[in-house]
């Protein structure tokens, strides 16, 4: 048995290619650093901008609260004025038709 080699010569008809030049490597590099820049300057002005976002919130929420402060204190004021004796004790007189009782209908308990 024989074997046939079939020679095509293909290693000799290729095209060898030595190093690169500078000047075929350098417009690919300044591509290449421009992106970079670019994608920090992208990168940069997002956190600025997430940033100034957050502070507008901060100051939305100290409003918001100063602001429920003040409404708490000012219920706070209109409790105590609805639970004053004296305005209880005007409306059951006026309104509800009560009288005070005497001494006789008080009957004081001992324990």
């Amino acid at each position: 048995m024989t074997e046939r080699f079939i020679h095509t010569n293909y290693l000799a008809r290729q095209k060898v290619r030595g190093p690169k030049s500078r000047e075929e490597v350098l417009p690919l590099g300044v591509v290449v650093m421009g992106l970079l820049v670019l994608l920090s300057v992208f990168c940069f002005l997002w956190v600025r901008i997430y940033i100034i976002d957050i502070g507008y919130r901060i100051s939305e929420t100290l409003e918001a609260g100063k602001a429920l402060q003040e409404e708490n204190r000012q219920l706070r004021i209109a409790r105590a004025s609805l639970i004053a004796p004296a305005r209880i004790e005007n409306i059951a007189k006026a309104e509800l038709h009560m009288v005070e009782p005497d001494t006789a209908q008080v009957i004081t308990l001992k324990w």
